[in-house]
């Protein structure tokens, strides 16, 4: 075994060399590849015209290793189903295995990590020219921190390109002027302080006599902001219904009044500090946590007595929950380019009326926050269609944020709209709102647009898509029952995130057992069942066609094989391994491709049950090369 593998290996690396050559001097290179990038270009086209062509290789460079193993000691082979035939046979089949698990890996990971870097090279000036187009746009919209994550992408892209540097160096310092505009000489901001949350959760968690209590409590301390906060949420928890909602609506009441009366101060800047905390605290308490978060923050990084006003600590932690079950900050997206995992993702969902909306993801990332999963998402399009098929709107936002929400939340009325079904554990509910941190008016809100093409014109020119049609929807003419949106439930489960995130690179690219999971799920995301059960029985099945051709190929290299024993190697064939390996390769993929049309018809007859009867019907091709091989003699 160990001859065998020694010398289809050295046929391989010749072949290699061949390829690379091949790679060198025939194929041509895009001319808009970036600056530095064309020998990595070169050295993966051949990488992958290699891999492309190994199975066939492997075949050939088999079929010559059984040729020169067996020139020798033949003669105890001169019956058919000799017991030297037999054993023979078992070290086909064991280097035909190990052969076999090289291939499947090559096919399921060394492959197409190739073909992912070389189109990542290819595409590389495109999404070079999108990044530096993109972080202009958000730099003249006076959005600074967007466009410097672009501006950080071309760079990363091509770190030596004059344009690239120039974009990020605008976006640096409009950032730092607007830092330096917002917060006079502070270089270093604060971060947000770490709070146990749900801060809510936990408070609304007390019943309304322990509600009333802590009113009390604070009314007695003359912490009237206290007092009314609690009282507030035992108005809340009696829900219209409960004997001592008036009690609470009372205490309510009686602490605002108190809140309202003036106050008596020793200087200005007290009572501009009250007057700005108040109007922090009215903004919350409308529901406004926007507002009232960067008031608090304000007060927080302006004004040295915050640092000990409890106040200030908790209506900024409280604002700052509420908000972001509206809004998502921007640096929380600052390493998608860098960790993303998922990019250029497309599915399709289908709601309870009839209507479909049809998503597109240029990248995503998904990290664990607070115990949960978070979905980051880049360029996120949605296209929605009416129940008729019909174009009706599409909006466009850089950035969104899924999160995982409980579908035990829902009632039943709510699941039967939204198309959710009871036995999900969490569906993605997506939150299209962010905003700055720090700064104050910078907020990214989804751009709607009523053409046909469903896109709006910047993401249309950076997915490079025309529309040649008239505009049909006019401001005058977008219909009233529009609501634009500030966050969206899918219906669909959380963890099937990760099944479309393979599904969108192509069913060829998945990994098998991601493909086996999504097939049944496959139609409710917009794909076609048919290609990925067809492909199953392709790619599941690739084990035991080899197998059957490395039968085959002994067959023929004992057919073949050196006849005399003397002779280590017929010099000649020296000339011929690039011409047998050819000629291997095309047999291979000849054969292949029969035995692909053999698992259309198997897909077209039986479904998702036909990987089931390809296997049946190899094995059986199987045991006749067996005997094939094993009715050889000397």
């Amino acid at each position: 075994m160990k001859k065998v593998i020694f010398i289809t290996g050295i046929y391989t690396a010749i072949i290699f060399g061949l390829c690379l050559l091949i790679s060198v001097f025939f194929i041509p290179r895009p001319e808009s590849l970036i600056i530095g990038t064309e020998k990595s270009f070169v050295f993966y086209y051949g990488l992958y015209i290699f891999l492309v062509c190994l199975p066939g290789i492997l075949l050939s460079g088999f079929t010559v290793s059984c040729a020169v193993l067996w020139q020798k000691k033949t003669g105890n082979s001169r019956s058919r189903f000799s017991p030297a035939m037999f054993s023979r046979f078992k070290l086909v089949l064991f280097s035909s295995l190990a052969f076999i698990l090289f291939l499947s890996l090559n096919e399921e990971i060394f492959k197409p990590s190739a073909k992912r870097k070389i189109d990542f090279i290819k595409e590389a000036p495109s999404d070079f020219s999108d990044a530096i187009s993109i972080a202009g746009h958000f730099l003249e919209q006076n959005q600074p921190i967007l466009a410097l994550q672009y501006a950080k992408k071309a760079v990363e892209l091509s770190p030596k390109d004059t344009d690239a540097k120039r974009v990020l160096k605008l976006a640096e310092d409009s950032v730092d002027l607007l830092i330096d505009s917002e917060i006079h000489g502070k270089k270093n901001l604060p971060a947000a302080e770490k709070v146990k949350k749900p801060l809510h959760v936990k408070d609304k968690g007390h019943t309304i006599l322990e509600l009333l209590e802590k009113s009390d409590s604070a009314a007695q301390k003359k912490q009237w902001f206290d007092a009314h906060y609690w009282a507030s949420l035992a108005v809340e928890a009696c829900d219209g219904k409960n004997t001592n909602l008036d009690a609470a609506v009372e205490k309510s009441n009686y602490a605002w009044k108190m809140l309202s009366l003036p106050v008596e101060f020793d200087n200005s800047a007290e009572r501009n500090y009250y007057k700005i905390k108040k109007d922090g605290y009215v903004a919350f308490s409308r529901g406004d946590f926007l507002k009232a978060y960067y008031t608090f923050l304000g007060l927080k990084n302006n004004y040295v007595q915050a640092a000990n006003d409890p106040d200030v600590k908790k209506f900024l932690a409280l604002a700052e929950e509420d908000l972001e079950n509206q809004y998502f900050f921007f640096d929380e997206t600052k390493y998608i380019e860098e960790l993303s995992d998922s990019h250029k993702v497309y599915f399709s969902l289908d709601y309870p009326d009839g209507s479909k909306n049809v998503f597109y993801i240029s990248n995503a990332m998904d990290i664990k926050k607070e115990g949960s999963l978070v979905r980051y998402m880049e360029n996120f399009n949605v296209v929605h269609y009416d129940e008729n098929g019909k174009f009706v709107y599409s909006f466009f936002v850089p950035f969104a944020k899924a999160v995982a929400q409980p579908v035990s939340e829902f009632g039943e009325e709510n699941l039967a709209l939204l198309g959710i079904e009871k036995k999900w554990e969490y569906v993605p509910f997506v939150i299209l709102q962010s905003v700055d941190r720090n700064t104050e008016g910078l907020v990214s809100r989804p751009v709607y647009s009523y053409e046909p093409t469903g896109l709006s014109e910047l993401d249309a020119k950076n997915l490079g898509i025309k529309n040649p049609q008239k505009k049909e929807h006019s401001a005058e003419k977008i219909p009233l029952n529009i609501k634009k949106a500030s966050s969206m439930i899918l219906p669909m489960q959380f963890s099937d995130f990760n099944l479309i995130n393979a599904a969108a690179s192509g069913a060829k690219e998945m990994p098998l057992p991601v493909l086996f999971k999504l097939l049944p799920r496959a139609s409710g995301y917009g794909f076609s069942q048919e290609v990925f059960a067809q492909n199953l029985v392709q790619r599941g099945t690739f084990p035991f066609i080899m197998l059957i051709m490395f039968v085959f190929c002994a067959c023929i290299g004992w057919n073949y094989r050196i006849e005399n024993p003397d002779e280590i190697f017929k010099f000649k064939w020296t000339l011929l391994i690039p011409v047998f390996g050819f000629i291997m390769v095309v047999a291979f993929y000849i054969a292949l491709y029969f035995f692909n049309m053999l698992s259309y018809v198997l897909v077209g007859l039986l479904g998702t049950n036909a990987v089931f009867a390809a296997a049946a019907f190899y094995v059986l091709i199987f045991f006749a090369a067996s005997v094939l091989f094993l009715s050889r003699k000397a």
